[in-house]
């Protein structure tokens, strides 16, 4: 089954101990890194051969450098150390074999020159490696306080939600047998506490929607706009909203995505139309096929914050205000399935949201 997701997960630091040569480099930086490794360490033993069967002035610290530098390599960062005094040691033997050089000052300057150029890149390595352990101590800390975090906002929710769903519940029944001058006040503190449980849903949600797989099915997007639509009535119904339902028969609303993420899409969207709809405003649900795309488009009367609709289409950016939080975890969630999920005004200055995914007969669909 194809499953959504919304990211491959980024590329991390192995914090792990590197187990030796050459097993640790293939698993933990890939065969290409080990290939070039192993050619670095048989290119210097080729070089110190070549310096103890020959008499030459030339600086063979140049050709040790890259021995030194691999030891960024290793999790032990002594290493380095370890690199270059052997590194150094090969310097100083290639100056006596096979034989002592007849000009010495200019050996003792070559030599020394390349003794500098193996602790210079001992020292660059070192910090390097210095650096690369603290980025991955504060790449540890920033995963165990987003661990951390969504721990919390799942606890909290749980501990918010259970009460005011109680809330909810009591607030019905005192209006379904209350004086009919308390039953619209009452309409409205649950209306409150019902927007206040999305609000808390969709801030769980966002924070744990990497995390979250989203398998793809045949959904029939018609019947979930109905259902999610009929569902919502009742809050309508309350703030004295007309909400009506156009769904054509005859068109084919099959779209292939996950069932989850569209309900929660259809039950952000309608649920805003109806919250910034003035009583005595209107609510309009229907579906759209054409051209290979099926759409559900929201349709309302109602005014958005300033700047809310430019956040909620640009998620990454915009302001996460509580009152677009929804919208743009709808945003996410659509482009986690490909589909396109826009706002915008229309006729008659109309707020509309249009949800629009390839019809299921025209997809390509993944393989199984």
């Amino acid at each position: 089954m194809t499953s959504y997701s919304l990211t491959n997960g980024p590329s991390t630091i192995s914090t792990s101990p590197r187990s030796g040569f050459p097993g640790a480099f293939v698993s933990h930086n890939g065969r290409l890194t080990a290939g070039l490794v192993v050619a670095i360490y048989l290119g210097c033993l080729g070089a110190f051969v070549a310096d103890t069967v020959s008499v030459s002035p030339l600086a063979f610290g140049v050709f040790y450098a890259p021995l030194v530098a691999t030891g960024i390599y290793y999790e032990d960062k002594r290493a380095v150390w370890i690199l270059s005094a052997i590194a150094s040691a090969m310097v100083i033997l290639g100056a006596f074999f096979p034989s002592i050089y007849p000009d010495v000052p200019t050996l003792l300057l070559n030599r020394g020159l390349s003794l500098a150029a193996v602790l210079a890149t001992a020292a660059f390595v070192w910090h390097g490696r210095r650096v690369q352990d603290r980025l991955a101590a504060q790449t540890d800390r920033a995963e165990a306080a987003e661990r951390i975090k969504g721990q919390v906002l799942t606890n909290l929710s749980q501990e918010i939600r259970m009460p005011l769903h109680s809330m909810i519940g009591v607030l019905e029944l005192i209006a379904a047998d209350g004086r009919s001058e308390h039953k619209a006040a009452l309409g409205m503190v649950r209306t409150a506490g019902r927007r206040l449980a999305t609000t808390v849903d969709n801030l769980v949600d966002l924070t744990q929607l990497e995390d979250r797989t989203m398998p793809a099915e045949t959904v029939d997007l018609g019947m979930l706009l109905h259902q999610t639509t009929e569902a919502m009535r009742r809050d309508a119904a309350i703030r004295q909203i007309g909400l009506s339902i156009e769904i054509p028969g005859a068109a084919s609303a099959t779209v292939y995505a996950n069932a989850w993420a569209l309900r929660r899409i259809l039950e952000n969207t309608i649920g805003d139309a109806i919250a910034y709809t003035v009583p005595g405003g209107t609510v309009t649900a229907r579906i759209d096929a054409r051209d290979g795309w099926v759409s559900a488009v929201i349709s309302d009367s109602g005014t958005r914050p300033p700047g809310a609709l430019q956040s909620a289409a640009e998620p990454d950016v915009g302001r996460l205000m509580p009152s677009v939080m929804g919208l743009a975890l709808s945003q996410r969630l659509a482009r986690a399935m490909g589909a396109n999920l826009a706002f915008g005004t229309g006729p008659g200055n109309l707020t509309t949201a249009r949800l629009s995914l390839p019809a299921r007969d025209v997809a390509t669909l993944p393989n199984a």
